[in-house]
């Protein structure tokens, strides 16, 4: 089953489309900058040789120099949304927050290395999407509020974001633009890895293996690009998960277990660290 159905599309090519499918092999067309949205299920895309399993609340980006297929097969629907976001808008936000030329235009729209996958939980555009799929089925039959406003607000934080991505990959000082390209893929997979496992038994040595580098290289990039180490990024996931569960009135003691945390008092001391309040005395 395979079902397409465009909600939005102007001539700068400015376009939304809404997906359900539950077989397909097909190549899968980029334009100046897209967004591929895994609203339910798995999407398996191969962008530029790179092979990215795509499940629920994440999403892929890339530009025209993405030569991509997609291969669904699932035995329940998976629902996703697609955007291309045209350069001229995403052009007019870049002039706004960037008076003098920038080296984001060029990374933007004709570098590979923008090709990643994110999830939801974690970028300005993920916040976006992720509401437009919790009203997947609403838009999708009512989709009349979606206007050239909405891809203004997509084009902002696809800037934050990229500009945030950008600066990361700067930092990787290589001799060859592809081994810094090469090893910045491999360290942000293992980043994607720990968004996707930190409530799991994780340690060095697995996320290491994730990036396919020895730990200390490893861990010097993760460092390098993210500006802290791999052990720290992922209690500082636990903490801000912790937050979260203190808000929906979760035990301090079930958070413990949730976390991964030996015992309440460590749980504790760590919050404490970091938000400066006990989780017991947290309003």
């Amino acid at each position: 089953m395979l079902s397409n159905k465009v909600l939005f599309s102007d001539k700068l090519g400015n376009e939304i489309r809404f997906s359900s499918v539950t077989h397909t092999e097909q190549e899968v067309k980029f334009q100046n900058f897209s967004v591929k949205y895994v609203v339910s299920g798995i999407e398996n895309y191969n962008l530029n040789n790179r092979k990215l399993i795509t499940k629920k609340g994440e999403y892929v980006v890339g530009n025209k120099t993405t030569e991509a297929n997609v291969i669904i097969d699932s035995k329940t629907t998976v629902n996703g949304i697609c955007i291309d976001v045209s350069k001229e808008i995403i052009t007019e936000v870049l002039d706004f927050k960037f008076p003098n030329p920038t080296p984001l235009y060029n990374f933007l729209f004709n570098e590979d290395i923008l090709i990643q996958k994110y999830n939801v939980l974690n970028t300005c555009l993920g916040d976006l999407l992720s509401k437009l799929g919790n009203d997947f089925y609403d838009i999708k039959d009512n989709y009349k509020s979606i206007n050239t406003d909405f891809f203004y607000s997509i084009a902002e934080c696809i800037v934050e974001d990229q500009n945030y991505t950008h600066q990361n990959f700067k930092r990787i000082k290589s001799a060859k633009q592809e081994t810094s390209k090469h090893l910045f893929n491999l360290t942000n997979e293992a980043k994607n890895y720990i968004d996707d496992n930190f409530l799991e038994k994780i340690n060095i040595d697995k996320m290491a293996k994730e990036a396919k580098l020895s730990e200390y290289h490893f861990i010097r990039l993760f460092k390098t690009i993210f500006g802290t180490t791999p052990y720290k990024y992922l209690t500082q996931k636990r903490l801000n998960y912790s937050l979260e569960l203190l808000k929906n009135q979760i035990s301090v003691s079930d958070i413990t277990h949730i976390i991964g945390y030996t015992d309440t008092p460590a749980f504790s001391n760590a919050f404490k660290q970091k938000f400066g309040v006990s989780p017991n005395n947290f309003k």
